[in-house]
């Protein structure tokens, strides 16, 4: 097995539970898992799932996509649906070895009906020694087309220590390539696994949202690979009984003429065995003038438990589309395949009606902090 350097996984702090840990409370965790699914509105909420579907399953793309197809990127250009897909042939990666197999980038355009239309790999034409990336997200930035994505790196090959750290991968659809562009550092010390970077495009300058609590955005220059921290913020979010710990799910997208949109992400840790949690996604609108949250929903829109795959019951977004008809939500399902689950707009934007954000003070100073950065480009 792997070990993330500094002996636990990042996730901006959190520790995992000790076996024994997990046994005394593992009757909690089932009575929790109880408590959430009454709150989640996908079970509560009648009008707010449109359609959901398994829309690619393992095996269906080659011996490249045996094991999985998951955790796709997404973005609708002329009509169609486009994702970016990782592929895995092999399941030793779950077990430690993530160096025994490279993930395949998979290209894969969707028919109106979400049926796949067309597939094709992507190849790297090289990589970092020792280092695997995966999980790819999409994002066009002046005129380009780009992923934002993990990286692992083997950095003690005698302990067999590992570190995670963002990339960002340029992609040449005529050519069926995808160049790593630079490897990311957080402005800060970071974390032993730094990923799930939430990337958007505000006013021609590449942005993210680097954690979620505390509220921090970073801005990025892909051609010097540089960070800077651009804003931080504090607020008082109205959690139901989960909530302590906050991870970002998809890049940030358009939801309309004021505001963005992204999904968050909180867990519930594996009932019995690992890997196996359970997801719990949340909604946020964030202000395209001020770049602060204004609304969460503070129930999960979706929660995780009932999926099929080598981990049953794991159901992460990955990806969001911003349609007239829907919201789509593509997902890793179990590990395994890949979904799609459409939102009702009308519905979502009821319960962001009801769910505006109070904040602490801090917020009123970063947003003048904010103003005076982009009125006078400097600190």
């Amino acid at each position: 097995m792997s070990i993330i350097e500094g002996g636990y996984h990042g996730y901006h702090g959190r520790r995992p539970l000790s076996s024994l840990s997990q046994l005394n409370l593992q009757i909690d965790e089932d009575k929790l898992y109880e408590q959430m699914k009454q709150l989640a509105l996908c079970y509560t909420y009648p009008s707010l799932i449109r359609a959901k579907k398994t829309i690619i399953t393992a095996g269906q793309l080659g011996t490249d996509s045996a094991c999985s197809i998951i955790n796709p990127g997404a973005l609708y250009n002329n009509n169609e649906f486009h994702l970016l897909c990782r592929g895995e042939p092999h399941d030793t990666v779950w077990y430690g070895d993530f160096l025994a197999h490279q993930a395949t980038p998979f290209w894969c355009v969707l028919n109106h009906d979400l049926t796949l239309k067309k597939s094709f790999p992507l190849t790297y034409p090289s990589l970092p020694p020792n280092s695997r990336p995966e999980d790819w997200r999409l994002f066009e930035y002046q005129g380009k087309l780009y992923s934002n994505h993990s990286v692992y790196q083997l950095i003690d090959s005698k302990n067999y220590i590992i570190r995670s750290r963002p990339g960002i991968s340029e992609i040449n659809l005529e050519k069926k390539t995808i160049n790593l562009r630079c490897i990311l550092e957080p402005p800060f010390k970071g974390f032993a696994e730094e990923k799930n970077w939430s990337f958007f495009v505000h006013e021609d300058s590449l942005m993210c949202l680097y954690s979620f609590q505390p509220y921090l955005l970073l801005k990025i220059d892909i051609a010097s690979g540089k960070t800077e921290k651009f804003l931080e913020a504090n607020f008082d979010y109205p959690w139901y009984n989960k909530g302590k710990f906050i991870g970002n799910s998809s890049n940030i997208i358009s939801w309309d003429k004021d505001h963005y949109i992204l999904f968050i992400h909180d867990f519930l840790d594996p009932k019995h065995e690992p890997r196996n949690r359970t997801y719990l996604q949340y909604g946020v609108l964030i202000s395209k003038q001020t770049l602060l949250p204004t609304n969460i929903i503070p129930k999960p829109l979706q929660m995780g438990g009932e999926e099929k795959g080598r981990h049953p019951g794991v159901h992460y977004t990955t990806a969001l589309v911003n349609k007239e008809e829907g919201l789509y939500g593509f997902y890793g399902q179990g590990d395994s395949h890949i979904g799609v689950m459409i939102f009702n707009k009308d519905t979502l934007n009821k319960l962001f009606s009801q769910s505006h954000l109070k904040s602490r003070g801090k917020r009123f100073l970063s947003y003048l902090k904010t103003m005076f950065r982009w009125l006078f480009g400097q600190d």
